[in-house]
């Protein structure tokens, strides 16, 4: 038996080959795949859970898997929300959990060494705690790992400032199929060819697994100030942040809330129409010149100064995460879409994909709120929320909500992914999205992965023609 081969290599290995945590760890946080289960459709498990605690046993394990043909889903805590975990009979996932220690803080270069199972909350608070922050925030961060972060190319919700996690990966290391370990070294910039990281951020366990990340690093900020404004429409929120963008500030927090999502979020402290948050923190005298800059520019486009309580409200709540169950329960299908455009195309995209949404039968709200911006564009991050009349609709309202959003995307020229990945939720649109270069992404995975057995059916569709 393949298992009993490699408990002959790994006697220390810890395998679960049965019982809840198996059936648990075969899948992410997918709500289509959540409401496939509650309607009855469990797939089979994967065949076991392998714990690693060192990158020599993982590069064992993908040794064995490559040997013995098994295919291997990595798991690092299951909040994916795509569906890229999504383990099948005969299949094993590979738990990154026990691999969480902090290997290595450089105060001097602020850089931060750690193993790839670590949770980011704990990451951040041990940092914080000598005085650093990592500024990488995504609503997961009790809830992911940060070898989740890279697998996905995650964003953080202070990514305006501190950037993404591809700006924040200095160096990694990454275990290919087969066993074999790559070691790309942190540095702070080399042009020694291709940068090789950019190869595995996003690629969601289909070309290797990280093992060891180094992360850069920053000070804790001395001074923190937001400040939020009521706006007249979406459009003048946009511009507002596309001149705040083009002024060369970069506000830690820059979201605008359309007055669906302003209404719900900000009742008690903010008006319902658009309402735009910002926030800077670092160094004080540079906040404070920041923030009478943004005003600046916010104000002159007629926005209306509502304090700092809707930012300090989003503060306290930022990292609640809908429990879709109780939704379900509700008779209620919900998700959140996360897209990107170019300023010149942002309005034209929210709008299009909110009237979309709306033809959708059974649809309660479509709405949108901006949360990343940079100097080109920024994303969108549509909510849907409909409403289960009879038997089937959940799936139906979810794939035509979700397959609206995608054409509206594809339609205005933006991106179809802009920090949740692509998992199986939005694998069958990246063809037409990387158009040409889509062969070329099938070519690097049969180049590193020629059995395919690293997370097969995630991301690239090699099975199709072509």
């Amino acid at each position: 038996m393949p298992l009993d081969l490699l408990k002959e290599r790994l006697p220390s290995l810890d395998i679960v080959s049965d019982g809840q945590e198996l059936a648990a760890k075969s899948h992410d946080s997918w709500v289509r795949g959540l409401v496939e289960r509650r309607g009855g459709a469990e797939p089979a498990p994967a065949r076991a859970v392998l714990r690693p605690t060192t990158t020599e046993e993982v590069s064992t394990v993908l040794a064995w898997a490559q040997e013995t043909a098994t295919a291997v889903v990595p798991y690092g805590l299951g909040s994916g929300v795509c569906g890229a975990v999504l383990a099948g009979a005969g299949s094993v996932v590979l738990d990154m959990g026990a691999m969480d220690r902090i290997l290595e803080l450089n105060e001097t270069a602020l850089t931060v060494v750690v193993e790839a199972g670590l949770r980011g909350s704990e990451l951040e608070q041990s940092l914080a705690e000598r005085g650093y922050t990592i500024g990488h925030f995504p609503q997961s961060m009790e809830l992911s790992s940060v070898g989740g972060w890279c697998a996905t190319r995650a964003s953080g919700q202070f990514s305006t400032l501190y950037g993404n996690i591809e700006d924040i990966l200095l160096g990694c290391k990454v275990v290919l199929a087969g066993g074999r370990v790559l070691e790309l070294p942190a540095l702070p910039r080399s042009a020694t060819g291709p940068d090789l990281r950019h190869l595995f951020l996003g690629s969601e366990g289909t070309l290797g697994v990280f093992t060891e990340l180094s992360f850069r690093i920053h000070p804790a900020p001395e001074l923190r100030k937001g400040r939020a404004y009521a706006l007249a429409d979406v459009s003048a929120g946009i511009e507002a942040l596309r001149l705040i963008m083009r002024g060369g500030w970069r506000p830690a927090v820059a979201r605008l809330y359309d007055e669906h999502e302003a209404g719900r979020h900000f009742a008690a402290a903010a008006e319902p129409t658009p309402a735009l948050l910002t926030m800077s923190e670092g160094d004080p005298a540079r906040v404070e010149t920041e923030v009478r800059a943004v005003d600046a520019i916010v104000t002159g486009l007629g926005g209306r100064d509502l304090g700092e309580e809707p930012v300090t409200s989003w503060l306290e709540h930022r990292n609640s995460v809908p429990v879709f169950d109780d939704l379900l329960d509700q008779g209620l299908v919900f998700d959140t879409i996360e897209v990107s455009a170019s300023w010149d195309r942002l309005g034209l995209l929210y709008d299009k994909v909110v009237a979309d949404l709306s033809s959708v039968s059974g649809m309660i709200l479509g709405s949108g709120h901006l949360s990343h911006c940079y100097t080109d564009g920024a994303n969108i991050y549509f909510t849907f929320v409909g409403k289960v009349e009879a038997e089937g609709d959940a799936l139906r309202i979810y794939d035509e909500a979700w397959a609206a959003t995608m054409r509206a995307t594809l339609d205005t020229g933006g991106s179809i992914a802009h920090h949740h990945g692509i998992g199986r939720v939005r694998r069958e649109w990246l063809p037409e999205q990387l158009g040409e270069s889509y062969q070329t992404l099938r070519s690097l995975k049969q180049a590193l992965d020629p059995a395919g057995i690293m997370n097969p059916g995630a991301l690239v569709d090699m099975e199709e023609g072509g």
